[in-house]
């Protein structure tokens, strides 16, 4: 027996998951007989040594997107569903108050929600008061600033388009060609500084043979890598790290910030922290407990279960209604749940 946590972040027309796709995924759960809980709920289930009752479900949107406002939460009000909206402290505007689409079409204005939606892409204040008020949602911390930096020298890709906003948050450098390498939540992670030289003579490369038209060979990635080896074979490549010291006082001050600031905003408690990417360690698992923090979600796969430990509950991000259903066979089993768990530790 276990509840079962789903992940979502956009639901918006263009996104993976549509509003139509997110009424149809509620629907599906309907018809398979899961049956609504709180994340809270969830957590006393396992506080008082019990497991959470069989086929229960719990919604959660990574992030604080104005979609999750502006198109889930009517649709979550209307099939009386729960959920829990994680917000990046630093990233949830200030002063605006939007109309959700529902109303907006009780008003025949359907067609100004894009307008609202360019007003800002991530969720307000006042709207997340409104929703705490609803008791639909609940609101936890997704960190103060949830910021990506790289964890080690192995290269991921080579920039080729400019599509990469985390590493163009992390480092400004737009140059197509650069190396972009492995990622990890900056608190989950001693950070990595990249060699600066090794950039400018990667992204004097591409320039120099084409420019965006260099990325139309199929084998531009493999080109580069080469390039990569040859210059750090002839010149050596400066990484450096930065030290354990630097890493707990940022550790500390995303998830006792962003706490602070949810529950200044909102005036109620902050319980519940999602690991932006799903990335952990001990020492953010050690703050959470200190900062008195009930629970942090994971990537993890897996129902919540009595044994599991509070500070990795599990979750199944959503894909599409037909990937739902497949999967709701799997969670309406503990059995069958646990050893999918083993055999797929993260997310497919």
């Amino acid at each position: 027996m276990g509840s079962l946590i789903l992940c979502y972040h956009h639901i918006n027309y263009g996104e993976r998951i549509t509003p139509e796709d997110f009424e149809e995924n509620l629907k599906i759960l309907k018809d398979a007989g899961f049956k609504p809980i709180k994340l809270k709920e969830i957590y006393r289930f396992l506080e008082n040594g019990e497991s959470p009752p069989d086929k229960t479900v719990h919604i959660t949107f990574d992030d604080g997107y104005a979609d999750n406002y502006l198109y889930a939460y009517p649709i979550l009000k209307r099939y009386g569903f729960f959920a829990t909206i994680f917000v990046i402290a630093n990233k949830v505007t200030e002063g605006l108050k939007r109309a959700t689409y529902d109303q907006l079409v009780g008003m025949n204005i359907a067609n100004q929600v894009k307008k609202l939606e360019e007003k800002s892409i991530y969720v307000s204040w006042e709207e997340l008061t409104e929703m705490v008020e609803s008791g639909v949602f609940e609101v936890g911390s997704h960190s103060l600033n949830h910021r990506a930096c790289f964890c080690c020298n192995k290269v991921h890709k080579f920039n080729p388009d400019n599509s990469y906003e985390w590493y163009l948050e992390l480092t400004n450098d737009r140059r197509l060609g650069v190396p972009i390498y492995e990622k990890k939540w900056d608190c989950a992670t001693l950070c990595m500084k990249d060699d600066l030289d090794l950039r400018d003579y990667l992204a004097n490369y591409v320039r120099e043979h084409g420019g965006v038209l260099f990325f139309k060979k199929t084998n531009a990635q493999k080109i580069l890598r080469k390039e990569f080896k040859r210059y750090i074979k002839k010149h050596g490549a400066r990484f450096s790290f930065e030290t354990q010291e630097e890493k707990l006082e940022r550790v500390e001050k995303e998830i006792r910030d962003s706490k602070r600031i949810i529950e200044e905003k909102l005036g109620q408690r902050v319980d519940f922290f999602c690991y932006p990417w799903g990335d952990y360690d001990v020492d953010v698992i050690y703050e959470l407990q200190r900062q008195n923090y009930k629970a942090g979600l994971t990537l993890n796969v897996g129902l919540v279960e009595k044994d599991t430990y509070p500070f990795l509950f599990p979750r199944v991000e959503v894909r599409n209604s037909k990937w739902l259903k497949k999967r709701l066979k799997i969670y309406s089993n503990s059995t069958l749940s646990r050893i999918y768990s083993k055999v797929h530790r993260a997310i497919i």
